[in-house]
């Protein structure tokens, strides 16, 4: 049998080159991926739910864990040649409007992720497992090989694919079926199965001395029927003697070669007359080592995901969330244009497949009018309009969603898969850098600030002019003065550097002072400010209250983060704390006196 689809062997006359549908014939994975997406930045996007989508499908936890990896790959390893990315999204939009083709290739996938178990590299295979058993496996496995060929063969011949990696697959599997090789196997695999099936049971005489103590066993003979069950000695007196039904319970060993405790005479005789019933099937197993069962294994996880990619389309569909094939543009581009982006990870967890309303932990503050419904935005990043944005708003605005939202955009995008939007046009990114400190801890000896300082430097060592930089709330563990100088300084470099970036800050001065950076920085990716809105509103008994839009626009900031809002949220704006402490007669004393008024505050910048 063969040892694993990363040793694969080069096409032979009996065995076609190898096919994969994410990497096309001559695209060596290495040569075009860019830097994989680091742990720490797959969390900050939250990556989570979208592998769980895109791995999703019955069967074995074992298979799910393979699924689970090669999505979780092909999301992180951020594809750049758009030969790999279109030969990718071919795959998906075929699928997403093909429906009776996807239907035929899912009523394979069970038995693919099946097949996928036969490798020994994959599957667990005891220290003591016997040489029947062996073969009696080697034989499942072909007899499945078989059975799944044939199966791709007719849901591929049933109508003529479109895409590349489809047809070319097609092409594969009729190479395979009509091989020499297979054709005998097929035919041989009946009486193969037919030899084996003739030791089903094994009939045992034991003579008893006149105490009843076994004095000695040998073996009678084969049978190519099961003994079922048991019966009482009564029973079988007056109903006759039945072969095939026993006296006591049927006993299972539990060691892998069928047999417990130590070997003894019995025992040795009965491997040796099973060894020799199969061993012609054996020596026929052999001539069909060379057959190339490891190239399936390898098409059902990637089939799983690109038909996973397109259900998530029609699923976000039925929430009324629109997805998109992105144009591909030019690396040298720098380009990133998409209509009506929004957080696919957060759309996810609002609309879940069965139904399940969100819980409020599900939004986490998010760009989201509740449950039912995304807000959606542009998201623009070209030599026109800006390549570094400064993004200022009110707190729980969406600031952080929009920003992940780019993020998760390039990655769907790079894996060949769809984007959330209604269109778009993308460069590939070699890199994608975050730094959203909220998910970390200062190391011992260091503060927040020191933390922050030395991963955005680490940034500004790897990053290109083609990455994507998304910094949220970044130097912020530092007074406002401190912060924006060195905000500055980042914003510049940036500029300096010429890749796509966000910065998430409530450092509304350095958003006002977008035209003094462009003007005084050199570099051809200006600096732009953009703005979570909001609407005023008046909100009686309270006095003036904002209601967060989640619209992200260009536009000057406003100059407020809209902290009492979250404050009369949670109950502790000024007049809420005094209210509370004269119920609770705290302040009893003071009141009586007119210490205490239920002024409002007035809004903090």
């Amino acid at each position: 049998m063969t040892t694993g689809a990363s040793q694969a062997r080069p096409g032979t006359a009996e065995e076609p080159a190898p096919i994969s549908l994410l990497w096309p014939a001559g695209s060596p994975r290495a040569a075009r991926a860019g830097l994989p997406l680091p742990g720490d930045s797959a969390a900050d996007l939250q990556l989570t739910e979208i592998v769980r989508v895109l791995a999703s499908g019955e069967g074995r936890a074992s298979r799910r864990d393979h699924r689970e990896r090669l999505v979780r790959q092909t999301l992180t390893e951020l594809c750049t040649d758009p030969a790999v990315i279109a030969y990718r999204q071919e795959v998906v939009e075929e699928l997403l409007h093909d429906v009776p083709l996807r239907e035929r290739l899912a009523l394979v996938l069970p038995d693919l992720d099946a097949l996928a178990e036969t490798l020994p590299s994959s599957r667990f295979q005891p220290a003591d497992d016997g040489a029947v058993q062996r073969i009696a496996r080697q034989l499942g496995d072909l007899e499945l090989f078989v059975d799944v060929a044939r199966q791709l063969e007719r849901a591929l011949e049933a109508g003529t694919p479109r895409s590349i990696a489809l047809q070319a697959l097609r092409e594969y599997v009729l190479a395979v079926t009509g091989a020499p090789a297979f054709v005998a196997l097929e035919a041989e695999l009946p009486g193969l199965r037919e030899t084996l099936s003739q030791a089903r049971s094994v009939t045992v005489g034991i003579n008893l001395s006149p105490d009843l103590v076994p004095e000695s066993a040998t073996i009678l003979g084969l049978s190519d029927e099961r003994i079922e069950g048991a019966r009482t000695l009564l029973a079988r007196l007056l109903g006759g003697i039945d072969a095939a039904r026993g006296i006591t319970p049927l006993q299972r060993g539990g060691a892998s070669n069928g047999f417990t405790g130590p070997p003894n005479r019995l025992t040795r005789d009965l491997h040796r007359l099973l060894e020799e019933v199969a061993a012609p099937v054996g020596r026929a197993l052999g001539r069909y080592a060379a057959l190339p069962i490891e190239t399936l294994t390898g098409i059902g996880p990637e089939l799983a995901l690109l038909m996973n990619g397109a259900l998530l389309v029609e699923r976000l569909g039925r929430a009324g969330l629109p997805m998109c094939r992105p144009t591909i543009l030019p690396a040298e581009d720098r380009v990133s244009a998409i209509d009506e982006g929004y957080d696919v990870s957060l759309a996810l967890r609002l609309h879940r497949q069965d139904g399940t309303p969100a819980s409020s932990s599900d939004s986490g503050g998010s760009a989201s009018n509740g449950a039912e419904g995304i807000v959606t935005n542009a998201i623009t990043f070209d030599d026109a309009s800006g390549r570094v944005w400064i993004l200022t708003g009110p707190n729980r605005a969406g600031k952080t969603t929009y920003t992940r939202a780019v993020g998760l955009a390039h990655v769907l995008f790079q894996a060949g898969l769809y984007v959330p939007g209604t269109a778009a046009r993308l460069s590939p990114v070699d890199a994608i850098y975050t730094h959203f400190p909220s998910r970390e801890q200062a190391h011992p000896g260091m503060g927040r600030l020191d933390e922050e300082a030395e991963r955005l430097a680490g940034i500004f060592q790897r990053a290109t002019p083609s990455s994507l930089v998304l910094l949220n709330e970044t130097l912020a563990g530092t007074a406002a003065s401190e912060a924006e100088a060195l905000a500055r300084d980042a914003v510049r470099g940036l500029r300096l550097l010429g890749a796509r970036a966000v910065y998430v800050t409530h450092l509304h001065n350095l958003a006002v002072s977008v035209d003094e950076l462009n003007a005084t920085t050199p570099g051809s990716s200006l600096v732009g400010s953009l703005v979570a809105d909001a609407d005023d509103e008046e909100a009686m008994g309270t006095g003036l209250q904002h209601r967060r839009t989640y619209r992200i626009h260009p536009g000057a900031p406003r100059g407020r983060s809209f902290a009492s809002d979250i404050a009369r949220r949670y109950g502790i704006s000024y007049p809420q704390l005094a209210a509370l402490l004269r119920e609770r007669g705290v302040t009893a004393a003071l009141a009586e006196n007119g210490a205490v008024e239920d002024t409002v505050t007035t809004e903090g910048a």
